[in-house]
């Protein structure tokens, strides 16, 4: 049984080795050194998990950590941006992911609008999240010659929430 447990400032060490872990493959395909979580030191990973309205979250399975993730809130905006997502590699392709994702989602119900990116190459983190009802805002950053960068929204589109503020 998957369980989504908010992150403790003393959860860094574990953190920091599944991002670690997770990224390394990413960015020995990828050579991204200027974007790629893999890079960071401990401290920038914690400074980013204790800012002010971010969440961080442990996906544990069967008593150990297996993934993370960083949700970034927008009160202001009822908007929120998942950041960061990792599962250790021998628990990938399990929906573990996805479980998450909708566990999370269903924590802040406040949220109207969730955004995200990805690596376009990465094909299996695209259906994933199009599975979970994300779609894709036509906006790409490309990286390097390997690597694009492509943006994901749910719930509301920002025009939509321009609109009402």
């Amino acid at each position: 049984m998957m369980e989504v447990v908010p992150f403790q400032e003393s959860d860094i060490d574990t953190v920091f080795e599944i991002q670690r872990t997770a990224y390394k493959p990413l960015y020995e395909k990828y050579q991204d050194h200027d974007t790629n979580p893999y890079l960071e030191h401990e401290e920038t990973t914690l400074q980013k998990y204790m800012r002010e309205n971010t969440k961080g979250y442990l996906f544990v399975e069967n008593g150990a950590a297996v993934g993370c993730v960083r949700v970034a809130l927008y009160p202001d905006m009822k908007s929120a941006k998942i950041s960061a997502l990792a599962v250790l590699p021998q628990y990938q392709g399990q929906g573990i992911a996805q479980q998450a994702l909708s566990v999370i989602e269903n924590l802040h119900k406040d949220v109207e609008r969730w955004f995200l990116d990805t690596i376009l190459q990465e094909t299996g983190n695209c259906h994933l999240y199009e599975k979970l009802g994300y779609r894709q805002t036509g906006e790409t950053e490309i990286v390097n010659d390997k690597m694009t960068l492509v943006f994901y929204e749910k719930g509301q589109s920002i025009m939509e929430v321009l609109w009402q503020t």
